[in-house]
């Protein structure tokens, strides 16, 4: 088991939307994590919460965005409770994690996450 953790402040995330527009958004997020924080009232803190971690499940890793392992490697939605669940979109890693699980937060300022991995090919004993 291995955890990870990342904060980013949140102006960094605005001034690179601002920069950049939609193609800085499509960098590091899929289409329904981009419309998941479109329908804030402030998308920012959304995305920043999803760039750390997107982040922490890759310190987890212990890869960084190398090889086989992207910033679309994973997606992160909300259950209807609100909590925020990582789904593996990898066929590579989704044979190596057992289970990802992060935890997101923000203010004002930053947007911080942490991330734990159990590895283990799913369904070995």
């Amino acid at each position: 088991m291995e955890i990870g953790v990342d904060i980013v402040a949140l102006d960094r995330i605005r001034n690179a939307w601002t920069r950049y527009g939609a193609a800085f958004l499509n960098r590091f997020l899929t289409e329904d994590e981009i419309l998941y924080c479109l329908e804030k009232k402030d998308p920012v803190p959304c995305a920043a919460g999803r760039f750390a971690a997107k982040e922490s499940l890759v310190k987890a890793l212990g890869t960084g965005i190398s090889g086989p392992v992207h910033w679309k490697s994973f997606e992160i939605l909300n259950d209807s409770r609100g909590k925020p669940v990582v789904r593996i979109t990898s066929p590579e890693l989704d044979r190596m994690v057992r289970f990802a699980r992060v935890s997101i937060s923000h203010d004002r300022h930053s947007a911080v996450a942490m991330a734990i991995i159990e590895f283990g090919i799913v369904g070995s004993e």
